[in-house]
């Protein structure tokens, strides 16, 4: 009984590292596509192309299309779809990527909690008000770090399109709690709905260097952009919450700007200063602090993975 236990977490923490890195390396990838030979919209385009290829046969299979209304696939690929998409991409091609997971995961707590309340009436704790304002010192040392490096050039502009993007997503979190939307009816909006609409636009009418692409370039964002974060990592990410539980998975989660920041380094030569080093652990305090996990407090919910 006991070994089954020790199995049942030990599956449970895999899992949970496996998304921490999918969610780090797509980061790093990201930013890696948006500044080689590939624009912003083919890197869009991968995402949703293979994404949706892959995704097709289980949604007409479960046909899980059923129970969602028009507004509401609107809301959820708008929110979580094209535009999320564009906004952090574009982002990635201003600012480098320890900004990139400080803003689009450090800051997703505050927007959701932000979001709950104004939507739902739902009530902010003292503990998340603290951990969101350790947060948003942690955010304004990466930025002010991000201005010096650059010499007052357009990394805040990347900075700004993060948190854009990052606000879309935590409405489309908000909704998908408040809607009890299912795993199939965000296959179905984000990536299926998404790619019939971006996929014809991106063909005809947007700018595309895929010709001028080398192959391995063009195999490493179609299969991280299009397999990892959406199918790999959501699926790990069920598997976490299963085992360990959401406020558990948590923790782990609260490492992806770090280590993303470290991936950067050998990946991208991107090395942050300290004040950026400084700023990215204290948003990780900062997270750790609103979702209850340090203190006194009974842990926050934990909505649903990113797409």
């Amino acid at each position: 009984m006991r070994n089954n236990s020790q199995n049942h977490l030990f599956l449970g923490a895999a899992a949970a590292i496996s998304v921490v890195f999918f969610w780090s390396g797509w980061i790093v990838v990201s930013r890696l596509g948006v500044t080689n030979s590939l624009t912003v919209y083919d890197v869009a385009g991968f995402r949703f192309s293979v994404g949706a290829a892959v995704a097709l046969p289980y949604i007409i299979w479960r046909r899980t299309w059923q129970g969602l209304t028009p507004i509401r696939v609107l809301a959820l690929t708008l929110t979580a779809g094209v535009p999320y998409a564009l906004l952090s991409y574009f982002g990635f091609t201003y600012a480098p990527a320890a900004h990139g997971g400080v803003f689009l995961n450090g800051c997703l707590p505050a927007f959701t909690t932000l979001f709950g309340w104004i939507w739902v009436g739902q009530r902010i704790r003292s503990s998340q008000l603290a951990g969101l304002g350790v947060i948003l010192i942690g955010v304004i040392l990466v930025g002010y770090e991000g201005f010096l490096s650059s010499g007052g050039g357009m990394t805040w502009f990347g900075d700004v399109l993060f948190l854009a993007a990052i606000a879309l997503f935590a409405m489309f979190m908000v909704a998908n709690r408040v809607w009890s939307i299912t795993p199939g009816q965000v296959l179905f909006s984000v990536t299926i709905v998404s790619a019939a609409v971006y996929i014809p636009i991106w063909w005809l009418w947007l700018d595309s260097n895929l010709a001028i692409a080398s192959r391995s370039e063009i195999l490493l964002q179609g299969a991280y952009q299009g397999l990892v974060p959406s199918v790999l990592g959501i699926s790990c990410l069920n598997i976490a919450v299963r085992r360990l539980g959401a406020n558990a998975t948590s923790v782990f989660l609260s490492a992806v700007p770090v280590v993303a920041a470290l991936a950067a380094i050998p990946i991208l030569q991107e090395m942050p200063g300290l004040p950026a080093w400084i700023g990215m652990l204290t948003v990780t305090a900062g997270i750790l602090l609103a979702l209850g996990i340090v203190g006194n407090t009974s842990p926050a919910m934990v909505g649903n993975g990113r797409e």
